[in-house]
């Protein structure tokens, strides 16, 4: 495999591609009805969420405290509708209704990190802590697939 430079704004390209992954899975899986996306839903929710908690949140706490705070407790409605999503049958009525609100979740947050947070993160962070965190971020991508 070739290994490819990183490049400055690399970290943000790498979550906004995240990010339209699983907007485009939740979508999917809405529109269709279609449950058998979930296990994919779920797997990219958590391992982007863990990498921002880790590795992304805790330099910019020092910038804006409040910001982070908000980012987390998104974080936490997602994780708490994730938990609910993959101990509920999808059978459930309530599933899907669910799944949606899932999705207003992610479609909300991730509005907010792409306009407020990445900007901010692109100004403070050095180019060596953006590839420390990009690299970290894609092992375990490759760790989870």
């Amino acid at each position: 495999m070739e290994v490819v430079p990183l490049t400055k704004g690399d970290l943000y390209k790498n979550l906004k591609e995240d990010h339209e992954n699983v907007k485009e899975l939740l979508r999917e899986t809405i529109e269709t009805g279609d449950h058998s996306k979930f296990p994919a839903i779920k797997n990219k929710l958590e391992v982007h969420m863990t990498g921002e908690e880790s590795l992304l949140y805790p330099p910019m706490e020092f910038v804006d405290e409040e910001m982070i705070k908000q980012n987390e407790y998104e974080h936490d409605l997602a994780w708490r509708k994730l938990l609910y999503l993959d101990n509920t049958s999808e059978k459930d009525p309530e599933w899907m209704m669910n799944l949606k609100e899932l999705n207003d979740i992610v479609i909300k947050h991730v509005d907010r990190e792409e306009e407020a947070l990445f900007p901010k993160a692109e100004e403070v962070l050095s180019e060596e802590a953006e590839d420390d965190i990009v690299k970290i971020m894609e092992e375990q991508k490759l760790e989870n697939l």
